[in-house]
């Protein structure tokens, strides 16, 4: 234990002397060396050899944790950008859904009284029931054609996130960079 704060301090007291700079306000911070003992004789050519090669290590591995960082920070931002995305699409998609379904309801039921109309038009020429077989197959063939319609068309769809993709080549591209100028 160090007995120099109990001891009561003297004249040029070093500990003294750096105590009371940090006991007044606005002081200037004591001097971690003792007056008594010179900088140059601390710093020899191989202590600052030692400095030199600590700094570049630690400014080489302040790269590197950077570079991590900013790798960490793209990815995080090409997720929230991906989930964004996908969730615009699919709330655009779910409301055309939607609608749509309205419309085939209402559209349906308008259509089977246009086909009961059409059928009872059939039957003041022809029996009821070859009326309602020739309306009744023309609908199989408008349904038919209509669904191999739409069948081609959601092929056609494309749900792939392209910004997100892409964005994601250009970071890729960018921390190749930043890695190979680290190498170097």
């Amino acid at each position: 234990m160090d007995n120099t704060r109990n001891s009561r301090p003297g004249a040029g007291d070093e500990r003294f002397e750096a105590d009371s700079m940090r006991a007044r306000p606005g002081g200037t911070p004591p001097d971690p060396m003792p007056v008594s003992q010179s900088r140059s004789s601390r710093n020899s050519p191989i202590d600052e050899a030692k400095d030199i090669a600590k700094g570049t290590a630690e400014s080489l591995g302040t790269i590197v944790s950077g570079i991590v960082e900013d790798l960490q920070q793209i990815v995080r931002g090409e997720v929230q950008l991906a989930k964004t995305e996908l969730k615009e699409d699919a709330t655009q998609i779910g409301k055309g859904a939607g609608m749509v379904g309205a419309g085939v309801f209402f559209g349906l039921i308008g259509f089977i009284f246009l086909m009961l109309s059409l059928t009872y038009l059939l039957n003041e020429w022809m029996e009821l029931w070859i009326a309602a077989g020739i309306v009744g197959l023309g609908l199989v063939i408008v349904a038919a054609i209509l669904a191999m319609s739409g069948k081609s068309q959601i092929q056609e769809a494309n749900l792939k996130p392209e910004e997100t993709i892409d964005s994601l080549k250009e970071d890729q591209e960018w921390a190749n960079r930043q890695i190979k100028s680290v190498k170097k």
